[in-house]
């Protein structure tokens, strides 16, 4: 969770520092506000999160509440450096959660944030697990059904995404649980369940059930259209999804409004490469895999009005025929978004290099 989240949103309260040096703690004042100015502009706030964390660290000391928000605060700033950060964020997390563990109840609500970041930053399966049940059930002491729901899909998302499937069956539990509640109690156009229906698609594309997870995207779009006067990423993330579905299951005249829906909502830039929503592998041709030669074919095409590829030529290429008729089958297969000029689709010319080459 970020900042913005339960307990992280709180101000720092100004109280305890009576012995600390009086310029660390003006230091701090001003720096804390750069912080929250920075996260209200939409900024990168990392450099400020980790200085208010530091001085702050020094006036409120080790072993106070306000240390481990601003702790969490400061490994929330890390996110946008998955891989490189991750051991510090769990560090910081795992710092911020000793404290509020000594100050609190094992069953406070004060606690979840600590234990959430530890269990989206830990490489351990069964570790992320043991603490999304912990947050989970102090959820549950709480009574509040939907903080328990909330808790779950943060669950099934953790370890849908975060371990590749080592721990399906709770993920998939945890899911069905808070979708159910979704479902019940919150209004389409909620949040929670355009999450949660972003997962169940996910899950039911993994196990190759595709109609359900072209029910579930299409839902979303619909709430889009019908319930919110905005365009958003993920109404786009949606429809390039069901473009690959659809296209997936020989439905290309399904993805083409799909197709259009993308082009009318990311604007045009002149001289841009188009990128394919759907792209099929060429077949490595067995003559030339054989005897383990590579080859590459430059092409140039149409994008029609509905995002087909048409018109296809070869400009240049290397390796022989065999290569030029594998590749020309694959871009047949391949949908884009159609260039639009003053609000309509217009045909526009592209141009792609396939690549074929055996590890040696």
């Amino acid at each position: 969770m970020k900042a913005s989240s339960l307990l992280l949103c709180l101000a720092i309260a100004y109280s305890g520092y009576s012995h600390a040096d009086e310029s660390i703690h003006s230091q701090f004042k001003i720096v804390y506000q750069q912080y929250l100015d920075s996260q209200q502009q939409g900024k990168g706030a990392e450099d400020k999160a980790e200085q208010a964390y530091l001085l702050g660290k020094q006036i409120y000391g080790d072993k106070s509440d306000n240390t481990a928000n601003l702790a969490i605060n400061y490994a929330n700033e890390l996110h946008q450096y998955p891989a490189e950060n991750k051991q510090k964020r769990f560090t910081l997390f795992e710092q911020a959660y000793t404290i509020l563990a000594a100050n609190h109840p094992a069953s406070s609500i004060e606690l979840i944030d600590a234990l959430l970041g530890m269990a989206t930053n830990t490489d351990s399966v069964n570790r992320a697990d043991a603490l999304y049940k912990q947050v989970i059930e102090i959820a549950a002491v709480q009574k509040v059904p939907k903080l328990v729901a909330d808790m779950k899909l943060a669950a099934a998302q953790g370890l849908a995404y975060g371990f590749q499937g080592k721990k399906y069956n709770q993920a998939k539990r945890y899911l069905l649980e808070a979708d159910e509640f979704y479902s019940q109690n919150l209004p389409e156009n909620s949040v929670e369940r355009i999450k949660a229906d972003f997962l169940v698609a996910a899950f039911a594309e993994g196990k190759r059930q595709y109609s359900k997870a072209i029910e579930r995207l299409n839902r979303v779009v619909s709430v889009f259209d019908d319930a919110l006067s905005f365009d958003h990423e993920t109404e786009l993330s949606a429809h390039s999804k069901l473009v690959h579905l659809y296209e997936k299951t020989g439905k290309s005249d399904e993805a083409t409004k799909h197709c259009l829906a993308i082009a009318k909502m990311v604007p045009w830039q002149e001289n841009q490469q188009q990128t394919p929503l759907y792209r099929q592998e060429p077949n490595y041709p067995d003559s030339k895999a054989r005897f383990r030669q590579d080859g590459s074919v430059q092409m140039e095409f149409d994008v029609n009005t509905a995002g087909f590829v048409k018109n296809i030529t070869i400009i240049k290429s290397e390796g022989g025929e065999a290569f030029e008729q594998e590749a020309i089958k694959a871009m047949e297969k391949w949908r884009y978004a159609p260039k639009f000029e003053d609000g309509k689709a217009v045909v526009a010319k592209a141009q792609v290099q396939l690549d074929f080459k055996i590890g040696r």
